[in-house]
């Protein structure tokens, strides 16, 4: 009699943490096409989740569509959901999984079966049957809000020369980096950023190659007559 009172509590407490999970969640996200299935909605199953999510109280959306306004950058906000199929001789086996946007699972559902023989019929009725454990609960969005993180970005060092040595270069924004124009003014190179900060890719009508940031100077390396050349750029950012 104890065994099945302590069943019990832990099977409504695991309830109430997942359903205290997923109501901290306003927006379901679904893909449009499961990794089981061989095309996008086959059987109608992305259809179906969508349907049945919004049926719970979400605001679905399919992961290609466009979200308000008010969550955009805000991946976290959302939930993800995916449909995995569970292996099975005998019958259709489907289960519904919820994870964050750290691919964290939060919950999952109770596996749906289905023993029809046609796929058409039988996809439909096990996902049907698995957002029943989905339904009892009772999801309700609680308001809660995740704010967007913000990245610094960081403005690359000048060099340490002051600003009227006649070799200085000056820096100016373009998309993807910087136009680097001498005194005349007159572009010399177009320096692009990569995913380090202190790395540039860099172009110019004569040459392509690197912008490092050694040591707090800017050291421009690149090939001539197939060999390495290598050479010290005063820049003011």
């Amino acid at each position: 009699m104890k065994k099945n009172i302590l069943i019990l509590f832990l099977f409504a407490s695991l309830s109430a943490l997942a359903q205290k999970s997923l109501n901290n969640y306003k927006y379901a996200i679904v893909p449009v096409k499961f990794a089981f299935t061989n095309e996008e909605n086959e059987y109608r199953l992305n259809t179906i989740t969508k349907f049945n999510l919004s049926k719970m109280g979400f605001e679905a959306f399919y992961d290609n569509e466009n979200l308000p306004l008010e969550t955009a950058g805000e991946r976290c906000s959302r939930v993800f959901v995916n449909v995995e199929k569970v292996s099975s001789l005998l019958s259709t086996k489907l289960i519904v999984v919820f994870r964050d946007c750290e691919n964290r699972e939060i919950t999952r559902s109770d596996v749906g079966t289905s023993k029809a023989k046609e796929y058409k019929l039988a996809y439909p009725e096990a996902l049907n049957n698995a957002f029943k454990s989905l339904f009892a609960l009772g999801y309700n969005y609680n308001g809660t809000v995740y704010k967007a993180e913000t990245k610094k970005v960081e403005t690359p060092k000048s060099s340490v020369e002051p600003e009227d040595t006649p070799n200085m270069l000056f820096a100016q924004p373009i998309s993807n980096g910087y136009q680097l124009i001498d005194k005349t003014p007159k572009v010399v190179f177009k320096i692009f950023k990569t995913s380090h900060p202190d790395y540039f890719t860099v172009q110019s009508e004569t040459i392509n190659g690197a912008l490092i940031r050694k040591n707090n100077e800017w050291i421009l390396e690149y090939y001539k007559d197939d060999k390495p050349v290598s050479e010290k750029l005063l820049i003011k950012f």
